[in-house]
């Protein structure tokens, strides 16, 4: 993937999920049941804490640091986002609207310093087993367009 196409992937991805919520008021962003039990806000957060160990990647990787997210690490899913849930829950939209907003701004600086080969290449970065493109498309934009499709169908049961 290049550069350009994955800087377009996602802006295409954050436009899909701002759509997805936009126009809900105070209530329906922090009411429970947008998907499974978590609120837009419980989801927005999920989203801005992945998005965050892809920034911890991004910035060690540009270090020539070999990356100690969870990206390269056996985890259980359910489990992490259960803890993170818990952990921010009970922040306030305001807070979690912020990071939201943050961590794009900082994932596209940080991508914006890599070259295009860098990005693209396969085998640059072996250990992880993908491109960096490929695997910032994976755990941020297809990440997000998956909960923009779960929002886009609560919203429909919401508008019913």
């Amino acid at each position: 993937m290049k550069k350009n196409e994955l800087f377009q992937a996602l802006n295409h991805s954050r436009e899909r999920l701002l759509r997805a919520i936009e126009g809900l008021d105070a209530t329906h962003l922090t009411q429970p049941g947008a998907v499974g039990i978590w609120s837009v806000k419980d989801v927005l957060a999920h989203l801005a804490m992945w998005e965050a160990q892809t920034v911890t990647l991004l910035y060690q990787v540009r270090q020539g640091m070999k990356p100690t997210t969870l990206h390269l690490k056996t985890f259980d899913t359910d489990q992490q986002n259960a803890q993170w849930y818990e952990q921010a829950k009970d922040r306030p939209w305001e807070q979690v609207w912020a990071d939201f907003q943050g961590v794009r701004v900082q994932t596209l600086r940080r991508l914006d310093a890599f070259n295009e080969d860098e990005l693209s290449s396969p085998t640059r970065f072996p250990w992880l087993g993908m491109s960096l493109a490929d695997l910032v498309y994976k755990w941020v934009v297809q990440h997000e367009e998956d909960h923009a499709a779960d929002l886009e169908t609560w919203r429909q049961r919401l508008e019913g």
